[in-house]
């Protein structure tokens, strides 16, 4: 790696000296790869989830390959993760595996329209032919790697995805020019290793994604392609609420729809935020730092990073979003208990996104009354967290519910009819115990789900009264 010291210190001088306002955003790098590895592993469990509960049903294939993709896409900014040592072979890597990333966008931007096979409204209709359903896994792959293809050979590299570069700051390098090392014929960019004055954040290593006409569309693509997919499902939706007997597509076209929603309205407003820095000031990369301090101050670069940043943080946050809502919708009845398992996940990670970005927020806030002020945002957010954990948590646990509503496979369906006929005169005798206890070692469910299902209903139950 390079040269920046024992690694644990490193990582905590980069998070401690964190500064929009002056272009410090190592440490929100190194928080970004960490999350970004977490929602990755996250992604590519769901999806291998999901290809083996059925692993010949073309649903399932196509929900897997699209998950490998958002796993692919969400860690885009793993070189960033480590100050791994830079050199032209590094960079040129980075530049074939930023490819690939758009390469699953183009993928990713087929797909979400789709989706619209599986769950088509009556004018759609003739996009649920097998022959085009049972075909869309892998012809929608191949269909994108020939379009990069075109692309890379048309442009290069370059012209297609943008430049890379590598950038390093020595120890005593302080108000002196930066090492750069850029990517075959990538734009230069010039970098500064800050003030005189600044010894405490020197030494370090980043390596910067440039950015291309390109590249700007296919970045932005996604969220249309979203929205149109969003307004299939939301069609597919009320088509299957309206027919007998097709409950079960219903809620799973409504589950795409809440997952495709949540990408057009989180990350569709990031976009917008994107495309006014790219009229506001040419481009979008960290490339630009350093110009954007010295020619528009420093209000404007911690707007310009926020923006920045907020746009990176919403693709983790809508991909996890999707998983979530296309495993539901997947598997919601296959798998005893994944839908109560995906909320309680859900809520956690709901809890602790908005944990950080409160402490953040709080840090900046305070770090700009008081310098170093980091230890009291800690104390202002993490005190009221700990006190109101409880209602704070349960009110999560009610919006997931919202999102992700009780769902039952057949046996558990099954030991609830039994239950329902114990429970005509709301009273389970012995007999009807030893009953239930044989129907439900018969479906092969534990004591811990039954215990659940017999809550869930007694629970419908004091709704109805009410």
């Amino acid at each position: 790696m390079a040269d920046v010291g024992p690694i644990i210190p490193y990582y905590l001088r980069t998070i401690r000296t964190i500064d929009l306002s002056t272009g410090n955003v190592l440490g929100v790098n190194y928080i970004y790869g960490l999350l970004s590895t977490i929602t990755f592993i996250f992604l590519v469990s769901l999806a291998f989830l999901i290809i083996k509960a059925r692993p010949k049903n073309p649903e399932n294939r196509f929900m897997f390959v699209l998950l490998l993709a958002e796993a692919y896409r969400v860690i885009s900014n793993w070189y960033n993760a480590y100050p791994f040592q830079g050199s032209e072979g590094f960079v040129e890597w980075i530049s074939y595996y930023r490819v690939g990333w758009y390469f699953c966008s183009i993928m990713c931007i087929m797909m979400y329209i789709s989706t619209v096979s599986f769950y088509p409204p009556k004018k759609l209709e003739f996009m649920a032919q097998p022959r085009i359903r049972n075909n869309l896994w892998w012809f929608l792959p191949l269909l994108a790697g020939i379009i990069i293809t075109a692309l890379v050979s048309a442009n290069g590299i370059v012209g297609t995805v943008g430049g890379a570069y590598y950038v390093e700051c020595e120890e005593g390098s302080e108000g002196g020019p930066a090492r750069i090392i850029s990517y075959a014929d990538s734009e230069p960019i010039a970098a500064s290793c800050g003030d005189a004055d600044e010894t405490s954040y020197v030494p370090y290593s980043f390596f910067i994604p440039g950015s291309s006409t390109i590249g700007k569309i296919l970045l932005i693509s996604p969220v249309f392609s979203a929205i149109i997919a969003m307004l299939f499902m939301r069609a597919g939706w009320k088509r299957f609420n309206e027919e007998p007997g097709r409950e079960n597509e219903a809620i799973e076209a409504r589950s795409l729809f809440l997952g495709f929603a949540g990408k057009a309205i989180i990350k569709g407003t990031m976009v917008f935020c994107i495309v006014f820095m790219a009229i506001r000031f040419g481009d979008f990369n960290l490339a630009d730092v350093t110009t954007i301090i010295d020619t528009e101050g420093e209000g404007v670069v911690f707007m310009y990073l926020l923006l920045f940043y907020g746009f990176l943080f919403s693709i983790l946050l809508t991909g996890m979003l999707e998983g979530f809502m296309f495993t539901y919708a997947i598997l919601k009845n296959e798998i005893l208990g994944i839908d109560e398992q995906l909320r309680r996940t859900f809520s956690t990670a709901l809890f602790a996104t908005a944990g950080g970005i409160a402490l953040v927020i709080t840090s900046e806030l305070i770090e700009s009354v008081i310098p170093g002020g980091g230890l009291m945002a800690g104390f202002v957010v993490g005190v009221p967290l700990v006190v109101l954990r409880k209602p704070i948590f349960g009110a999560i646990q009610n919006f997931s519910s919202v999102l992700m509503p009780e769902a039952f496979t057949a046996a558990e369906k099954s030991y609830l009819e039994a239950y329902e006929i114990a429970m005509e005169d709301k009273i389970i005798t012995s007999e009807e115990r030893k009953f239930l206890v044989l129907q439900a070692k018969t479906l092969g469910l534990d004591q811990a789900r039954i215990e659940h299902l017999e809550q869930w209903y007694d629970g419908q139950l004091l709704e109805e009264e009410e």
